[in-house]
């Protein structure tokens, strides 16, 4: 088959119209369970339908009211299939940024609770410590009172040490889990350069964006398709014969005509 560039818009509108239609059937399986099957074939059949109701707008051959129901019938199907594809994006846009909140949400609450305890143990070990040395002020007469309060000042001043490396490491994953839950907003930069640009809502503008992107394929196919079928070439016009007329076959000769040209 010659490439055209008639060939290559319907090619491209049926790609288009198909990439939407899957992806608008897929999510409208997702409402059926257990009818997948059905549900996928009524989709190939309806895009179909879409691409047919279009492409016979041009058929002259119709009546106008016909025309009116096939376009009425194709935009419809084109509707669905944008809230269908809007729906799936959508989701999908909703559960990435569920899911990266949850997931900053739960490091940091972690990472807060590891410190708080920390802090807890901390204090508690200081609060020993202090006793202890309270303990081997009064025993300084007693050698033996005196060598056990070492023993436990000793033991407080190792355990406090150790908790201050832990808190340490406790405030670090508490930063680092703050520094998460800012880089998890990335994901979704443009949106939000966007709502800033504008001064618009977040989540106004993440609808109005995946509202155009689910439009464009279907809007796009159905202008190509009618595109082509005005590039469509025409026919040449048939040109009638002109049959000579038995009275003009019979008329008589002009007699002055002949003289005039055997004299010539």
């Amino acid at each position: 088959m010659k490439l055209t560039l008639r060939n290559l818009s319907y090619t491209t509108a049926i790609c288009l119209a198909g990439f939407s239609g899957a992806v608008a059937t897929y999510g409208m399986t997702k409402l059926v369970p257990g009818g997948e099957l059905v549900v996928a074939g009524m989709g190939v059949l309806f895009e179909a339908g879409k691409l047919s109701s279009f492409a016979l707008l041009h058929c002259g051959a119709i009546p106008r009211l016909l025309k009116v129901g096939l376009a009425a019938v194709g935009t419809t199907l084109v509707a669905a299939n944008i809230a269908g594809v809007s729906g799936f994006l959508s989701n999908a846009y909703e559960r990435s940024q569920i899911g990266a909140k949850a997931t900053a949400h739960t490091a940091q609450a972690n990472a807060y609770a590891a410190a708080d305890l920390v802090e807890r143990q901390l204090a508690a070990a200081e609060s020993n410590l202090a006793q202890a040395r309270q303990a081997l002020v009064h025993a300084r007469d007693d050698k033996g009172r005196v060598k056990a309060a070492q023993a436990i000042v000793t033991t407080a001043t190792a355990e406090r040490d150790t908790l201050v490396k832990q808190l340490a490491v406790a405030r670090s994953s508490q930063a680092q889990a703050q520094g998460n839950a800012i880089e998890a907003g990335s994901e979704f930069a443009a949106i939000n350069f966007i709502a800033v640009a504008t001064g618009a809502n977040v989540d106004t503008v993440a609808d109005a964006a995946i509202l155009t992107i689910s439009a464009i394929p279907d809007v796009l196919a159905v202008m190509l398709l009618l595109a082509a079928g005005y590039a469509e070439p025409k026919a040449p016009a048939k040109v009638r014969a002109r049959k000579a007329s038995p009275r003009r076959a019979s008329r008589p000769a002009n007699l002055k005509v002949l003289q005039s040209n055997a004299r010539a």
